[in-house]
Order: structure tokens, then C-alpha cells, then sequence
């Protein structure tokens, strides 16, 4: 009996410590975010090159031309890239008097990668690049924000990151998706784990030209490695949260698990820590919650309170959301498991599929 109870004891006080770390770790990134958020400076403009590589036609397509066409930035030059005359985005570029530049295909790197160091290239006078992904909605400010930081020397890419919202009504594969995307947001939030969302990014000319341009056009990931070369060269990374570019998703349970492993796999072959640290925070996150039942049901019901930081996540999450509270509470509470799945699968993987093309993951 006393050994029972110096065990619940000890249960207890575990529960209590989570509760008391995880507390901290959020009042902490809050502080750190408005410590470490990046600063809008005024930026002496001279030739801003936007790059916009397409492949197909996504959802909005149009709206997102329009977007890109009408910022607050006065003098920029916007160039769409695409693989092959003949894709069906072409005809509605040309509509849109978009500047149209076809993929040379001389470089290793896939096929998005390819289509930005075509653009690069032609282009590398510019002072500034922007890449913008061709399913993304941006706001008027979108360039302007992303412009405004590389007035600091020290900061050598400035980015945001995307929420992703249901095309149509959506199904609970679309807001799976919408949560999974929350936590890139709270990354880019802190400082220590932001990274370059490549469909959202802009750099100084002198980041990539004249050193880094042969590493980039070669790779498979446009983000992971400008990402990189920031972290190589010791250059922040800032985040431009005050815009709020918009994904629009149409997903069913293939769809999304192909993208998310996908995106798990590119980060760990970038750096296997990204999987030790995934698998361990999930893994541990899976345990805790499982274990907490049989503790909440046979034990004490009082453990039943250590669900509390699992139900402040998943708050956190319903926070964003105004529509359907509903479906974001249950992805919410999937998604740990999920994650935990793409750990795994990232790390089995040795290659990815994109866009109809196979790529092998460097280990």
C-alpha cells in the first residue's frame, strides 16, 4: 500500500513538472517572439525581381496573379517560370501580361529549384529576389514585409508561412492539414527553430551569387537550402508576421499523407536532428497521453489534469480558427500521431515524388 502510494506520488509530481515546463516553454516563445520578431525597416529599393515558378494550374490561380501584381512595393519585376510552352498555366499567364520564362533545365536540382535558377540567372543583376509559390494568396504588403528586414546586414532570408484553408467546404483531411500547417507557424515564431518557407522568401542578391548559386540550383529543396546557406554563413532568418499568405487546399487522406511525409523527409535529410527531436517529443507526447487513462480510470481521477497541456495545444490551435471549431479540435487531437508517422516514414524514405518526378534524398 505505502509503496502504491509513493508511486502515484511520484506520477503526480511527474504531471506537475510537464505542466510546469510546458507553461514556461509558452510564456517563454511569447516573450522571445516579441523579443526577436523581425523590425520593418525602410529599404532602399533599387530592382526587386519577384520569381513565380508554375507548374499547372492551381486552385485560385488567377487571384494569385492578380495578388502578386498589385503590392504596396512600387518598382519590382514579376517573371513566371515554367518547364514547357506547353503547360496549361501559360495561356493564362499571357492573358495576365505576365512575363514568361521557360526552364533551361540545366541543373540537377528538381524541378521547382530548376525553374528559380533559370530566373536567377537571367536576372542576377537584381538587388533582391522574391519567390513566390503559385498556389499562395498574398496580401498587398506581402513584398513590401518581406523587403523590409534585409535592410539588416545580419539577416540573410526573410520569410512567412501559409495558412491553409479549405478550398470548398473541406473535409477533415483539409483541416488536418490546416493544423499541421499551425505548427509551422509557431516554429517561424521562435527564433531558434524558424526556417525559409520556400514558397514565401526573399534574399539579397549576394546570398546566393556568386558562391552559393551551383549548391542551390543543384538541390531538391529551395527552402532546406537557402535555409542552409543562412545558417553556413551565420545570417538570421526573419519573420514577416504581419502578412498572411493563404493556401487553398483540396485534400483527401492520400494527398495529404504523400505531402506530409514528403515535407518530413526533405527536413531530415537536411539534418537528422530534425528526427531525433521529432520522434522523441512525439513519442514521449503519445506515451503521456495513453498513459493517462488507465491512471485517470483505476488510480486517481485527479490525473485526468494532465490533460491540461494537451487541451492548451490543442486551445491554442481553435484560437486561429473562426469557422469550424469542430473539425480543428479533432485534427488537433490526431495529430501527434501523425507526425509521429512522418517521422518514421521520413526517415525509411530514400527518395520523395513531386510533381509527377522522382528525386533521391541524400542521407
Amino acid at each position: 500500500m505505502i509503496q502504491d502510494i509513493e508511486i502515484i506520488k511520484i506520477l503526480w509530481a511527474f504531471i506537475i513538472l510537464v505542466l510546469i515546463v510546458f507553461l514556461s516553454l509558452r510564456i517563454y516563445l511569447v516573450v522571445w517572439w516579441k523579443r526577436q520578431s523581425s523590425s520593418q525597416k525602410n529599404i532602399a529599393l533599387k530592382k526587386v525581381t519577384v520569381i513565380f515558378p508554375c507548374k499547372g494550374v492551381d486552385l485560385n490561380f488567377e487571384k494569385n496573379l492578380d495578388a502578386i501584381k498589385h503590392q504596396t512595393v512600387e518598382q519590382y519585376n514579376i517573371v513566371a517560370v515554367v518547364d514547357h510552352l506547353d503547360d496549361p498555366a501559360v495561356q493564362i499567364l499571357k492573358k495576365h501580361n505576365m512575363e514568361i520564362l521557360v526552364s533551361d533545365g540545366g541543373h540537377s536540382g528538381s524541378g521547382k529549384v530548376g525553374a528559380i535558377a533559370t530566373a536567377l540567372k537571367k536576372y542576377q543583376e537584381s538587388d533582391y529576389f522574391a519567390i513566390l509559390d503559385s498556389d499562395t494568396l498574398v496580401k498587398p504588403n506581402w513584398l513590401q514585409s518581406l523587403l523590409g528586414p534585409l535592410a539588416d546586414k545580419n539577416i540573410g532570408a526573410s520569410t512567412t508561412y501559409p495558412y491553409y484553408d479549405p478550398a470548398d467546404r473541406g473535409n477533415i483531411w483539409d483541416y488536418i492539414k490546416k493544423t499541421w500547417g499551425y505548427l509551422g507557424i509557431n516554429m517561424m515564431e521562435f527564433r531558434l527553430t524558424r526556417f525559409v518557407w520556400g514558397g514565401s522568401v526573399a534574399f539579397r542578391n549576394d546570398l546566393i551569387f556568386p558562391d552559393n548559386f551551383e549548391k542551390f540550383a543543384n538541390s531538391i529543396s529551395d527552402d532546406s537550402t537557402i535555409t542552409s546557406i543562412c545558417k553556413e554563413r551565420n545570417l538570421k532568418i526573419a519573420y514577416a508576421h504581419n502578412t498572411r499568405p493563404v493556401v487553398y487546399t483540396r485534400e483527401d487522406r492520400k494527398t495529404f499523407m504523400e505531402w506530409s511525409n514528403r515535407q518530413i523527409a526533405i527536413s531530415i535529410s537536411h539534418s537528422k536532428n530534425a528526427f531525433y527531436a521529432g520522434i522523441g517529443i512525439y513519442g514521449i507526447v503519445i506515451l503521456y497521453v495513453i498513459a493517462l487513462i488507465p491512471l485517470s480510470i483505476f488510480v486517481w481521477n485527479l490525473f485526468l489534469l494532465g490533460y491540461i497541456p494537451w487541451g492548451m495545444a490543442i486551445a491554442i490551435n481553435v484560437s486561429r480558427e473562426k469557422q469550424n471549431i469542430m473539425m480543428v479540435t479533432i485534427a488537433s487531437i490526431v495529430l501527434p500521431f501523425i507526425y509521429f508517422i512522418n517521422m518514421i516514414t521520413g526517415v525509411r524514405s530514400t527518395h520523395i515524388e513531386w510533381r509527377g518526378k522522382k528525386y533521391e534524398l541524400k542521407k
